[in-house]
């Protein structure tokens, strides 16, 4: 009898950590499941405030795709367009997105970043006018005229660089500072050609109020093709946790892919995750800038992400040129390539 008793407890027991440990397991799976698994924290600073542009990076966080990298990530939107560099740089953010000519500019300080990968192709900047002023495509008619530009040593560059090219001098035409207002300059007349207005922003506006707008690209001016927005990551960071660059790159290319398949869908994510009371969008304005980025964004010649020396060391060149840099820069200094599988 007491050996059949011993016998029970004993078959008892076996059972009993049998579904203690089953129980375990389920627990785990449901936890990572749930995506209450140890995750890596990634905070990632945007150029400006969440758009059209950024509906990769919020699909990838929706569908779970950062997660499947083992990555949390966490948006913030900068108080100011530099707030990427700066926090990158300082770790206080593990990718930024930013601006090729402000990356070739950290290279000649002792920020220490690297660019690894560019969101666009193309630059979304443009030149722009109202038709009615009839500035004609040469830029010749921009003679006696009043040039609008944001006040930074870029944008002046881009001016004289494309009226050069146009064979006008500068004593041709009239620069005018007007900060960030260029849509108001234009429209109230202060200025008859601006540069800096976004081909999927404030030209967009333009034409949604009403105004017959004319643009212009910066690269048929002699001005080389930019990539516009780029990702930037610490160096010391990226040579330490470049596994958890590639994953959060893989997982940006895969969001990517769904905002490339649905326009519906996007648009759901940009209205439902992306539009609040302090970042009020318009979503027939952001459907049509989604229209508007899709071709910069990836091209038949470029992935999505991808970048090459040979277009950074164009921009360098033409930046050296234009006196926004004096020190020699080489394309190593500015971007480096995680070699993501994305196929």
């Amino acid at each position: 009898m007491k050996k059949i008793v011993a016998m029970l407890l004993c078959a008892t027991m076996i059972l009993g950590l049998t579904a203690c440990g089953s129980k375990a397991e389920e627990s785990k799976k449901e936890e990572k499941a749930s995506g209450n698994s140890k995750l890596e924290e990634v905070n990632v600073v945007l150029d400006w405030y969440p758009n059209a542009i950024h509906a990769f990076l919020y699909d990838a966080i929706d569908k779970g795709y950062f997660k499947e990298e083992g990555l949390d990530v966490h948006i913030i939107t900068p108080a100011e367009s530099v707030d990427a560099l700066s926090f990158v740089s300082s770790n206080k953010a593990q990718i930024g997105l930013t601006y090729p000519i402000e990356v070739i500019k950290s290279a000649t300080t002792d920020m220490k970043i690297h660019a690894i990968g560019a969101v666009t192709q193309n630059c979304l900047c443009v030149f722009t006018t109202l038709k009615e002023n009839n500035i004609t495509k040469d830029l010749s008619t921009l003679k006696g005229k009043k040039i609008g530009y944001d006040g930074s040593a870029a944008s002046e560059a881009m001016v004289k660089s494309a009226t050069k090219y146009a064979g006008l001098k500068e004593s041709d035409y009239e620069l005018v500072n007007v900060g960030y207002d260029l849509t108001t300059a234009l429209t109230t007349k202060s200025v008859d050609f601006t540069a800096g207005m976004m081909v999927n922003d404030e030209v967009v506006t333009l034409k949604n109020s009403g105004y017959n707008v004319e643009t212009f690209n910066y690269s048929d001016y002699g001005i080389p093709e930019l990539y516009d927005i780029v990702m930037v990551a610490n160096d010391e960071k990226f040579k330490k946790d470049k596994k958890m660059y590639q994953g959060f790159l893989r997982a940006c290319y895969k969001g990517f892919q769904d905002v490339k398949a649905s326009e519906d869908d996007t648009m759901d994510i940009i209205m439902n995750e992306m539009n609040s009371d302090e970042n009020p969008l318009d979503e027939a304005q952001q459907r049509e800038s989604y229209e508007t980025l899709l071709p910069s964004m990836e091209t038949k010649d470029a992935k999505f992400l991808s970048m090459t020396e040979e277009r950074w060391q164009i921009i360098i060149d033409w930046m050296r040129e234009c006196g926004l840099i004096d020190k020699k820069v080489a394309p190593s200094d500015i971007m480096t390539s995680p070699e993501i599988d994305v196929e």
